[in-house]
């Protein structure tokens, strides 16, 4: 298995050395690094001849396809200029001038474009490829993160429900709000996390702090008089390196040389494992420091850390379409951002019901036949339930599929077909000039 392991390191450093997938800045100082490496090695292998122009082989050249691999068009003709160049002067300072090698020159240049573009565009596939699955990546985090919320806030409704006015739902939602009209902080609705976790994990002495510009630990918020927080606290080490929660219970912790003063060190960090800030808890009931608190705490933790990661476009989006919910704006402003920067295309499907019983039992099975990724979002607009179907990484194909399957629906629960019902879809792809403004216009314009 270690075997294994180190094998798939190596093959994967190999790769960035040989392949890097992006440029950076001493991209021509390789350049010329490497073509002038070859000329030394041609002149060391073939002193009379180091450019092989009358050789078998064009060994030379493969110097600026190597480059034109590696980092694309640009680099790959100018390695081809410097070889060019390296050529003239060399003639111009021997004895013998000979007459400039044209089809030499023309057909290694070609070649280097030609190696150029193709990885120019497997650059830009592999950079897509990496961005879809990024994405999807979150996208499971934070799908798998609200199941496990939900999961244990049913464990805790019956024995709760009589003792706290309002339910962690109602609580979370009250936070996300919040995160969104404060979003001018870097930690908005601080306060009221905190007293969430006071309530639903039962902390008596915890605070929240953030990093500061001289390189300790501010105090954004606090429940008791906790201590502040060192640089060197041992669990604080834990939980930033690990980026996990730490407790005093972890055995690499406690035989550490310095004490916390500490219980719990949790980070708060998002989905995409960018860590904002960190939640320390020094005391609380010893029954509650056990593995389903601290997992509810983790879970609430990483669900405002996305909160008021998607807090800024959530309000843009909301600006526009004040009755949006917020998963919708979040979830649309991701998709925007990967569509700009990758071209990877989303589309929105707009369906109007009749806002009758039978309108709202057909927009109500809508739900049972999107697909998994998909964000649905019911809005009256006028005398009719328009659906917003949001389908994240999808194309045409992919429209038309989920539109039979709504035919098919409607054939089986009501035994009409799309235009019977007079069912009209309307499709707003990403990629156009603003999608946001189109999805505004439809809705302002059946008002």
């Amino acid at each position: 298995m270690n075997n294994s392991n180190a094998t798939d390191i190596f093959i994967e450093r190999f790769h960035r050395v040989v392949a890097p997938l992006r440029q950076h800045r001493l991209v021509w100082l390789e350049t010329a690094f490497i073509t002038l490496c070859a000329v030394v090695v041609g002149i060391l292998f073939q002193h009379d001849n180091p450019f092989q122009v009358r050789g078998e082989f064009p060994w030379i050249w493969l110097a600026p396809v190597l480059v034109s691999l590696r980092y694309g068009v640009a680099p790959g003709f100018v390695s081809s200029l410097l070889l060019i160049g390296i050529w003239q002067l060399m003639d111009y300072l021997s004895e013998t001038h000979e007459a400039f090698p044209e089809q030499f020159f023309l057909g290694g240049l070609i070649l280097v474009l030609v190696c150029g573009e193709f990885s120019a565009a497997w650059s830009t596939r592999l950079r897509r490829a990496e961005e879809t699955n990024q994405y999807l990546d979150e996208r499971l985090s934070r799908i798998t993160l609200r199941h496990l919320l939900l999961r244990l806030s049913h464990d805790r409704m019956e024995q709760e429900i009589l003792t706290k006015p309002i339910t962690l739902r109602d609580a979370l939602g009250s936070l996300r709000q919040l995160t969104v009209e404060q979003n001018a902080t870097r930690l908005p609705a601080a306060g009221l996390l905190v007293q969430l976790l006071t309530q639903y994990c039962q902390l008596e002495s915890a605070a929240i702090f953030m990093p500061a510009e001289g390189g300790g630990y501010e105090r954004v918020y606090a429940v008791g008089e906790p201590p502040a927080l060192s640089a060197d606290d041992p669990l604080l080490h834990y939980a930033l390196e690990k980026k996990t929660l730490s407790h005093l219970q972890i055995e690499s912790v406690a035989e550490g040389s310095l004490a916390s003063p500490y219980l719990v060190v949790a980070p708060i960090q998002t989905s995409e494992k960018a860590i904002l800030g960190v939640l320390v808890i020094e005391r609380m009931p010893f029954l509650a420091l056990n593995k389903e608190n601290l997992q509810m705490l983790s879970v609430m933790l990483g669900y405002y850390a996305d909160c008021v990661n998607d807090a800024e476009s959530t309000r843009r989006f909301k600006a526009e379409l004040p009755g949006a919910p917020a998963d919708f704006a979040a979830e649309f402003s991701r998709l925007l951002h990967l569509q700009r920067d990758f071209g990877i295309n989303s589309y929105i499907v707009a369906l109007p019901f009749d806002n009758d019983e039978q309108g709202r039992q057909a927009a109500a099975n809508l739900t049972r036949i999107r697909r998994g990724l998909d964000v649905a979002w019911q809005v009256n607009v006028g005398e009719r339930i328009w659906t917003v179907n949001l389908m994240p990484l999808a194309n045409g194909a992919a429209v038309e599929g989920y539109l039979l399957r709504i035919e098919s629906m409607l054939q089986d629960y009501i035994q009409i077909g799309l235009e019977e019902y007079r069912l009209t879809p309307i499709r707003i792809g990403l990629d156009e000039a603003d999608p946001l403004a189109s999805l505004k216009n439809i809705l302002e314009a059946r008002a």
